[in-house]
């Protein structure tokens, strides 16, 4: 393995959206990715093996708080660190944008995610009722002071 971090770039739209579709069953389509990463306030990294993207994280930073709207690994490249490494690199651009706090709602469900953020220092905070559709399920509302 041959991993790499890198800033989002347009062409990559279509290769996060599919990944996204196929690992959380429902996707952002390619256009806003596109538009989005392009965005002064998004923090919008990929994790590539050898030229192949394989891993994103979406943060949305505005003034002191950001927003993690998504992260994702390969299925293959999963327990390898990547998910670790790429939001550690997305934190260190929060605090260099001023970010003083990071929010994100997991499933109530996701117990691996959940899991995987309270390592990274996160914490839970509240929930939100029926966040989720397809199928409707609770938020849990997660921080993460800078």
């Amino acid at each position: 393995m041959s991993i790499k971090f890198r800033d989002m770039l347009p062409e990559d739209a279509f290769i996060i959206s599919e990944l996204e579709k196929r690992l959380f069953g429902t996707c952002t389509d390619a256009a806003s990715y596109k538009k989005m990463c392009l965005e002064e306030e998004s923090i919008y990294m990929v994790a590539e093996d050898n030229g192949t993207v394989i891993a994103y994280c979406a943060i949305t930073a505005l003034y002191e708080t950001a927003d993690l709207c998504n992260i994702a690994v390969k299925n293959e490249y999963r327990c390898c660190h990547i998910a670790k490494k790429l939001l550690e690199k997305c934190i260190m651009r929060c605090k260099g944008k001023g970010v003083t706090r990071i929010l994100l709602e997991a499933r109530e469900s996701n117990a691996p995610a959940i899991n995987f953020y309270k390592k990274m220092g996160f914490m839970e905070i509240g929930k939100r009722r029926d966040y989720y559709k397809e199928p409707c399920e609770d938020a849990v509302i997660m921080e993460k002071i800078l």
